[in-house]
C-alpha cells in the first residue's frame, strides 16, 4: 500500500509540473507572438524627419507641432531638428534612417559634412518636401531650387498684401490637392517663382492684385524620387484648414501612400518654446518679432535688449497693456533669469497669442554674453 501511495505520489506531482511547464511555455508563446507583429508595425512605420534652420517664419514653433500631428494622427515616427544658432544643425545623421524629409531652411551655409547628408539622402532616391523659405535654403547649394525643386525664387512681393491661392484647375485630381479648398487666403507675402523647370506639375498657383499669378505648390522628380514644394509655410499657414490638408495630403503622397480619408483640422494654438541665448538674439534682431523685457521698471532702467518694450510680469495692467499688441505677430520674451517669463509666456498664450518664445536665461545669461545692453537715461 505505501508503494502505491508513492508512485501515486510522483504521477500526480510529474503531471502537475507538466501542466504548470505547459502554461509557462503557452504564454512564452503567447508573448513572442505577440511581441513580433507589433515589432513588425513599429519597423513598418516611416521615419518623417522635420528640419527647421531659419528664424523668420517661426519654423522652430510649426515643425515640431506638425511632428506631433503626425506622432499622433496618423502614427509615424519623428524625427525633429533645429538650428542651434551660427551655420550649424545638429542630428543631421538621422537623415540616414529617414523615409522622408520635411525642411524650412533660409540662406545656410553649411559645413560641408551636414550639406553632404541632404546630398547622400537625396542620391538615395528619397522624397522631399519643401516650404517656404526652402527655396532659398542653402548658399552653397545655389543650383538646389531649380534641379531638387523645381522651382526658381526671385524675391517675393510686399508683406502686408494677402496673396490668394487657387487650385490649378487641370491638376484638381492629384491626390495632394484631395480634400483642398479651390480658393484660399494665403498668411505670407507672395513669392515670385516664375518658370518653373521643366517636367514640374503646377499644383496651386498665387496671386495679388495688379500682378501675374505665381505658382504656389507643385511637384517635381529628383534622383527618381518625389518632390513638393510650396511657397506656402508662413506660420499664420498652419491656423488654415486648406494649407493643413494640402501638407498633410504631400507628406502621404511622397510616402507612396494614399491620403487620410478625414479632413485634416488646423492647429488652434502653438505652445510657446524656450530659446537658447543665440536664437533669442536672431529672433530679436528682426523685425518680425516684438521683443518684450517682464522685469520691473527699475530692472529695465538699469539695462535692457535693443528694440525692447517693458511688460512688467505682474503688473496690475499686464493684460491691459498686452491687449494693444498683435496677437498673429511673434513674441520674444525675456526676464532676469526665466522665472518670470515662463509665467509671462503661458499667460500670453492663455490670451491668444499664437508665436512665443521665451529666452530662458534671461539677462544674467545675456549680459554674462556680452551682449548688448541699452540704459535708459
Amino acid at each position: 500500500m505505501p508503494a502505491l501511495y508513492t508512485r501515486f505520489k510522483i504521477k500526480f506531482t510529474a503531471m502537475r509540473f507538466t501542466c504548470f511547464a505547459r502554461k509557462i511555455i503557452l504564454r512564452l508563446l503567447l508573448v513572442g507572438f505577440a511581441a513580433v507583429p507589433l515589432a513588425l508595425l513599429a519597423a513598418s512605420k516611416p521615419t518623417v524627419v522635420l528640419v527647421s534652420g531659419e528664424y523668420e517664419y517661426s519654423s522652430m514653433l510649426t515643425l515640431p507641432a506638425l511632428k506631433t500631428r503626425l506622432e499622433t494622427d496618423y502614427g509615424f515616427n519623428c524625427v525633429y531638428l533645429e538650428r542651434k544658432g551660427g551655420e550649424n544643425i545638429p542630428g543631421l545623421e538621422a537623415l540616414d534612417r529617414a523615409d522622408l524629409v520635411i525642411l524650412i531652411i533660409r540662406r545656410m551655409t553649411l559645413p560641408e559634412e551636414q550639406l553632404g547628408r541632404f546630398k547622400k539622402y537625396l542620391a538615395a532616391g528619397k522624397p522631399l518636401i519643401g516650404l517656404r523659405t526652402a527655396s532659398h535654403a542653402f548658399e552653397n547649394w545655389k543650383a538646389w531650387d531649380n534641379e531638387v525643386l523645381g522651382g526658381n525664387y526671385k524675391g517675393h512681393h510686399g508683406n502686408t498684401i494677402v496673396a490668394m491661392a487657387r487650385v490649378n484647375a487641370a491638376a484638381v485630381s492629384h491626390p495632394i490637392l484631395k480634400g483642398v479648398a479651390a480658393e484660399f487666403a494665403t498668411g505670407g507675402s507672395l513669392y515670385k517663382t516664375t518658370p518653373l523647370a521643366p517636367g514640374a506639375t503646377l499644383l496651386i498657383s498665387g496671386s495679388i492684385p495688379s500682378q501675374p499669378a505665381e505658382p504656389m505648390a507643385w511637384t517635381h522628380t529628383y534622383q527618381g524620387a518625389r518632390v513638393c514644394y510650396s511657397s506656402l509655410g508662413d506660420p499664420k499657414d498652419f491656423f488654415s484648414q486648406p494649407f493643413m490638408q494640402l501638407l498633410v495630403n504631400t507628406v502621404f503622397w511622397a510616402l507612396d501612400k494614399p491620403a487620410p480619408a478625414a479632413p485634416v483640422k488646423a492647429f488652434a494654438s502653438l505652445p510657446p518654446k524656450k530659446v537658447s541665448l543665440e536664437q533669442f538674439e536672431n529672433l530679436a534682431g528682426h523685425k518680425k518679432f516684438t521683443v518684450l523685457d517682464v522685469r520691473t521698471p527699475h530692472e529695465y532702467s538699469v539695462g535692457h535688449v535693443v528694440r525692447a518694450t517693458l511688460l512688467p510680469w505682474g503688473s496690475d495692467d499686464f493684460e491691459k497693456k498686452a491687449a494693444a499688441l498683435n496677437k498673429d505677430e511673434p513674441l520674444a520674451l525675456h526676464c532676469a533669469r526665466g522665472s518670470r517669463s515662463a509665467k509671462a509666456a503661458e499667460k500670453l498664450h492663455a490670451l491668444g497669442f499664437k508665436f512665443i518664445y521665451d529666452f530662458s536665461g534671461g539677462m544674467a545669461e545675456w549680459e554674462a554674453a556680452g551682449r548688448k545692453v541699452v540704459e535708459e537715461k
